[in-house]
Parts: structure tokens; sequence; C-alpha cells
């Protein structure tokens, strides 16, 4: 009866898509798009050419083993510009070569200009070490045995920190890190594949308690995004831009201070937010408690509070845990079923093997990687209603209504690993419609005729 009245509500009201179309990534066909990868790669921080350790054959594997359809691309202030003013072509074309591997294969890249502990040099990595408020001599404080976050404590980065958000008296650093983002998006503006652009991986203001008390995020952190989006947009108005709140916190699960962020120009907004999921000690390889059953609601609570504030899609951009900690896999399927009640997309952290891995250092596969694998619609040719795959049933739903302006199929990842003995599809709500299996890549198309009929797609074990 309720799934009744929301389809008539739908029929009622003709401009319902229209206005919850700010609420979901899409394609250039209109098709909205649920993407679903890994971050790639932490070993880039420590390589000395910032280079993932990825091979083409290996980005094969995620598109047609796994069915994952996007990718969250580590690069580098640093790397980009080692010197004041001096690009690091060479670099820049090992970036597009890898970029190519995914592109080529119709995945989607998410740049991810990152940044812990501020950068190199001092810190860990991501920004150059010109740009650091001391040089590297100056006597770590934080001993290695604590949490690497605690780093972020030291004088020299908290001072770094605050100097290059500290817009009026420090200029410089922040123009030469938009000037590195013009040169990144004026190189892969024209590539469909490159779907956005990620402004700053766990931005932080330095100082603890004015980060955590709201004061970063309202002035200093939105200053910059009101800087750096328009600098974007004046190279490039077609890709998504990605933005994080601050992280110390948030990524425990406490709420976000950010003002509501926006696009230019005004009105076709293409923004989503990409916020980071680490309940509390478990990015440090605590176990997932009962405590924490129910801090992962809280988590997307906060979440929900600002994207209602946001208006655009939500990305969670890292999250993970060891397989080897207690309930590592009620953790993931918990934050996968509130994920996919918010049609939310996910980048993995990370492809580096062992750890954290879905992939063992000899590349067969660890506990994790059968929780990654999961039946979801990559891309629905119409406004899709809600999702929902069942790990343990392995059974698959979604709803969607459809457009029949749209001239691509839905297509929905159906990892093979997942149905050895093949699978039971049900349509229904439509006639006709078409089913294609691409066994190559693992997924299924579905293709419908009909103007906004309200389908259903089923599918189980044979």
């Amino acid at each position: 009866m309720r799934k009744s009245l929301l389809f008539l509500f739908i029929l009622l009201v003709p401009d319902i898509t229209r206005a919850q179309s700010t609420t979901a990534i899409k394609d250039a066909l209109g098709r909205e798009l649920i993407l679903h990868g890994l971050n790639t790669s932490g070993s880039a921080k420590s390589d000395t050419a910032h280079m993932p350790w990825i091979k083409e054959s290996d980005v094969e594997r995620e598109h047609t083993q796994f069915g994952f359809n996007t990718v969250r691309l580590l690069i580098f202030w640093g790397a980009i510009e080692p010197e004041e003013g001096v690009y690091n072509e060479h670099y820049l074309a090992e970036v597009k070569k890898r970029v190519e591997w995914y592109t080529s294969r119709h995945m989607y890249v998410i740049f991810d200009m990152h940044q812990d502990v501020f950068g190199y040099g001092i810190g860990d990595n991501g920004a150059p070490p010109w740009a650091a408020a001391h040089d590297a001599v100056i006597k770590h404080l934080i001993p290695n045995k604590w949490p690497w976050w605690m780093k972020n404590l030291e004088p020299k980065i908290i001072k770094s920190y605050v100097q290059f958000f500290t817009y009026k008296k420090h200029k410089n650093r922040q123009q030469h890190y938009i000037a590195c983002w013009q040169k990144v998006a004026g190189m892969f503006k024209d590539n469909p594949y490159v779907i956005g652009y990620d402004l700053m991986n766990e931005p932080h203001g330095g100082r603890v308690i004015k980060t955590l008390a709201g004061g970063f995020e309202r002035r200093q952190l939105s200053a910059m995004y009101k800087r750096l989006i328009p600098a974007i947009r004046a190279i490039d108005t077609t890709h998504y831009i990605f933005f994080e709140p601050r992280s110390f916190g948030v990524n425990f699960g406490m709420s976000s201070h950010l003002p509501k962020v926006y696009d230019t120009p005004a009105g076709h907004p293409k923004l989503v937010y990409s916020a980071h999921c680490y309940l509390k000690f478990v990015d440090i390889g605590g176990d997932y408690k009962p405590k924490h059953v129910k801090e992962m609601p809280h988590w997307f609570a906060a979440r929900d509070r600002e994207l209602k504030k946001q208006q655009c899609p939500l990305m969670i951009g890292e999250f993970g845990l060891s397989p080897k900690k207690k309930d590592f896999d009620a953790y993931l399927h918990d934050l996968f079923r509130l994920a996919d009640e918010r049609h939310a997309s996910w980048s993995y952290w990370s492809n580096d093997h062992g750890g954290w891995s879905p992939l063992k250092p000899d590349g067969a596969p660890t506990p994790i990687l059968q929780e990654l694998l999961r039946v979801y619609p990559q891309a629905t040719a119409g406004h899709l209603l809600s999702y929902s795959y069942d790990p343990a049933l392995k059974a698959f739903e979604m709803e969607f209504v459809s457009d029949s302006s749209i001239k691509g199929n839905t297509e929905i990842a159906v990892p093979r690993s997942l149905f050895p003995n093949g699978y039971k599809l049900v349509v229904t709500g439509t006639t006709p419609w078409a089913s294609q299996a691409d066994d190559r890549t693992n997924t299924l198309k579905i293709s419908v005729t009909e103007n906004r009929a309200h389908v259903v797609v089923k599918l189980s074990p044979e």
C-alpha cells in the first residue's frame, strides 16, 4: 500500500524527479549512478614516484571480477608542484596513464588531493615541503607508537595548517593549491569518465579546540571552498566537485559545522558531500563492539542532518577495518545497509595488499573482499526509489521509475562469484522489457521502453 501511494504521488507531481535531481550523481546520459570502488592507494603516499602499486591487470580485475565501477585515486600537491611554481609534468603524465586504465574500461575516476598530517618533510604526505611553516629538522614530539593522527598535535604541524588556512596573511599557500587544482582540471576536463575532484582529503584546521568548536569549518574551510570551487569551474563546468567536512571528530560520528557549500554557476550544482566513516577506535585496530552498533546509525544520522543542508548526494570516501577484528563483517553489513538506504556511493580504504585490504600480498582474496562484492544498481535509467542487497540470501531488489527519454540501459553489477550456479531474474511493473547479461564485466543490462513505469527488479540465486 505504501509503495502504491508513493508511485501515485510521483505521477501527480511531475516535477518530483527534477526536485530530487540534486541528490543523485548522474552520468552524461542522465542515468542515476551508484559508485562502488577502492581507494588507490595508500602505497602512493610513501612511493618515491608517488605512484600506486597497481598494474593495468589489477584494474581489469577490479572491473570485471569485483563489479567495481569507480576508483578514488590519490594524487598529491607535493608531487604535482614539488618546487614553488614548478609542475612535475612527468608525474602528471604517469597519473594520466593510470587514469586511462580505468576510464578506457568506463570506470569512473575521482581525484583525491590527498594529505595526512599536512605534508611531506614535516608530517606525512600532501603539501610540498616549501609550503610548510617549518622545515623538517625540527624534532618530533609525538611518539611513533601513538595513533598516526595524533601527529596533528605537533606544533610545527599545527602552525603549517594555520598558515595555509589564514588566507589574508598567507595567500601564497592557497593560491598555489588552487592553481594546482586548475592544472589537474585542465588536463582531465574532457574525459567523461573522470567524474570529479575531491578538493582536500580530511581537512584539518590545526588548532584542535577551534576545529572541534566549529570555527575552522565555518570560516577558514568554507572560505577556501568559496575560492577553490569557482577557480575549478573557470576550467571545468562538467565534472562533479566532491567536498569534505573536517575529519577530526566527524570521522568518528560527530556533527560537522560546515556551512552550505555552493557551486558555480548557481542553479546547476554538481556537488557531492564526501565524508569518511571510522568509528571511534575501530580505525586504530579496535573491535566492532556492541556500543559501535549504536554508533553506526548515529554516524549516518549526523550525515542526514548535513545532507539536508547541503542538498547533494553522499559519498563515503573512506571506511575500513581489519578482517582480523571481531565482527568485522557485522561492521560492514551495518554500514552497507545504511548506505544503501540513502543511495550513498562509497570507496573502501584501500586496495593495498595486506592489512585491511580485500587482497593478500599474493593477490588472493581476504575475507574483506567477500563483503565488498555486492549486487547494486550502477546506473538507473530513471529515478531510483530504493534498492537493497542481502548478502546472506544473495537477494537483490530495486525499484525505480523509468524515463524513456534516457538513451541508456539500467545496469546492475552482478559479480559472478556470488552466483556460481546462475541467478533468477524477475522484473515487474512494465511490459515489454528486455535484459542482457554481460559476462565479461559481470553486469546485467535492463531495457524498459515504457515511460514513468514503476519497475521492480528482483534477483536471487537459482
